[in-house]
């Protein structure tokens, strides 16, 4: 069983897959607590329901749609996180799952070709204590880290991660939004990267916040 908050349909944001129409599978609860946090969850939203009535209520209402991003909260602090990830695939659903960096990754070389899109939290996240770096090591080529980016320790801090765990996955850079939606950065972290010759790291944007949607 799980906690469900939500299900919807809208674009998504974040990620190689930002811009695309997915079904977003939103989980209950999260242990990590990051002062940017934006989304914050009331517990009259959660409702305890079967990965059967989550599969059935995501072909009931939006069969059009093959991507699905499985979100929270913190999915992965629930066993059956995955085997819904599996069930979701047996449809023909091509599935994302959005975590914290701070809850342990299954190693699995032979992992069905679902996409962990993981963050690495930075010293203005509130929580880089409770990073797991050995998750670096865990994900494969088709996987995507996401650093949030707030200020020039934010961007060395990245630079030192990066250095000391190597990575298959690709490297995204977000700049942090604030509570009013907007950028605390931008001109400054695309010059550090340019300046520090670092190819292979794509910039994003949180593309549901510029345009205002779910």
């Amino acid at each position: 069983m799980l906690y469900l908050d939500d299900i919807f349909c809208s674009i998504q944001g974040e990620s190689s897959l930002s811009g695309l129409p997915t079904v977003f599978i939103r989980l209950f609860g999260c242990p990590v607590g990051c002062v940017y946090c934006d989304q914050p969850q009331n517990k009259n939203s959660r409702k305890k329901i079967s990965i059967a009535n989550i599969v059935s209520e995501v072909q009931k209402n939006y069969r059009w749609c093959k991507r699905v991003c499985i979100t929270g909260g913190e999915p992965l602090i629930y066993e059956d996180t995955l085997p819904l990830v599996y069930e979701l695939q047996s449809y023909g659903y091509q599935v994302s799952i959005e975590t914290s960096g701070c809850i342990p990754i299954q190693k699995d070389d032979y992992r069905r070709s679902f996409i962990y899109v993981m963050d690495v939290k930075t010293p203005s996240s509130g929580v880089v204590e409770k990073n797991i770096y050995e998750n670096l090591i865990k994900l494969h080529t088709r996987d995507e880290v996401k650093y949030v980016i707030k200020d020039r320790k934010d961007y060395d801090f990245m630079k030192g991660i990066m250095k000391r765990y190597p990575t298959q996955a690709k490297i995204l850079v977000s700049p942090m939004f604030n509570m009013y939606n907007k950028m605390l950065i931008g001109n400054d972290l695309v010059n550090w990267l340019l300046e520090d010759r670092l190819p292979n790291i794509r910039v994003q944007v949180q593309l549901h916040k510029i345009l205002g949607v779910k």
